[in-house]
């Protein structure tokens, strides 16, 4: 509070009655004057404070008639939990494509009515058992208001029909299509490589000495030497090689590198189709591998037919949708302002 003080005031005797009507004059004028410069100043803190308090928004985004702000973008990451500037860029994009769909739509006459809008929801909450509230409540967890979903929703859903019409309808693949990929592309269908191995087995008895280990050490040199020579392998076998594999003539059948014993895998590392190994100690005895083949298997055609018809599909999908996308802002003005 401001108070002024006037001496002398009021005036005493008639003498200096003119001096005093002249000193009120300029004291009114004075206080006028204060109260005019006090009001000036209030104004401006109120617009200056008025002015911090609004939050600022800008158009980051105008589709043909239609604008997309800050706010919009804001909102839109925060559903989908996005944070980062070149995500918001692609967010953007993607709001700018729904909002050219959503006009495509309206032109084509596809806008999803109110009364379907309605039967979807009433249909989504009995699938979920949900009451009014317990929906709402359920929205509510998500940081949306039913209005906002109902939004949301009739957008999804009248996407969801222009897509049907103008992206899947007509779109096929045929199976001369898919055998062809298959040809193409038969490397992406092989298995890795798997090897058939053959053995000799001689084990060595529990509680053995070390002379024993070294007999049969060298009984497995000795045969060794023999295959070497040209001996029959599967002949060895039968005569010397004893344990579980001996009465299939030795064969391990097929198994993917990577997945033996690594005593035995390091011996058949080196070998090529045909090669024999030298005898080595592995799981209780010693061995002698042969490499009998080496091949990639790959998968069937049937087996794949449907993943690969599957995968062209989407392509063709992806591919058509590109384009009508591609299209639609062709034909419209968009100017990204972000």
């Amino acid at each position: 509070m401001f108070t002024i003080i006037i001496k002398d005031w009021p005036p005493k005797g008639n003498k200096k009655s003119r001096r005093c009507e002249t000193g009120s004059k300029t004291m009114k004028n004075t206080v006028v004057s204060f109260i005019a410069l006090t009001g000036i100043f209030l104004l401006c803190c109120m617009q200056s404070t008025a002015i911090a308090s609004v939050v600022v928004d800008r158009v980051v985004a105008v589709v043909n008639n239609d604008i997309i702000t800050l706010s919009d973008l804001q909102r839109e990451a925060a559903l989908k939990k996005i944070d980062g500037k070149g995500d918001d860029r692609t967010l953007l994009e993607d709001m700018i494509d729904r909002k050219l769909q959503m006009a495509a739509a309206k032109r084509a006459g596809m806008d999803v009515t109110d009364k379907e809008l309605s039967e979807a929801i009433a249909d989504i909450m009995k699938r979920n058992s949900f009451d009014t509230k317990q929906f709402e409540a359920a929205l509510a967890k998500d940081g949306l208001t039913l209005e906002q979903y109902k939004i949301e929703l009739r957008e999804q859903m009248t996407l969801s029909r222009m897509f049907n019409k103008y992206i899947r309808a007509g779109i096929t693949v045929d199976e001369a299509e898919v055998r062809a990929h298959y040809n193409r592309n038969i490397n992406m269908y092989t298995l890795p490589e798997e090897i058939r191995l053959r053995q000799i087995f001689f084990p060595i008895p529990d509680n053995s000495s070390s002379r024993e280990i070294a007999d049969v050490q060298e009984k497995a040199q000795q045969v060794f030497a023999r295959a070497e020579h040209g001996e029959d392998f599967t002949g060895l076998v039968h005569e010397f090689s004893q344990g579980a594999t001996a009465s299939q003539g030795g064969d391990l059948g097929f198994t993917q590198r990577g997945s033996l014993l690594p005593e035995m895998e390091a011996a058949a590392k080196p070998l090529k189709q045909g090669d024999i190994s030298p005898p080595f100690p592995c799981a209780g005895g010693y061995h002698i591998i042969k490499l009998e083949e080496v091949r990639k298997p790959v998968k069937p055609y049937e087996k794949v037919k449907d993943e690969i018809m599957n995968m062209l599909y989407q392509q063709k999908v992806e591919n058509t949708y590109r384009s009508w996308l591609q299209s639609l802002r062709s034909d419209s003005n968009i100017e990204n302002r972000l």
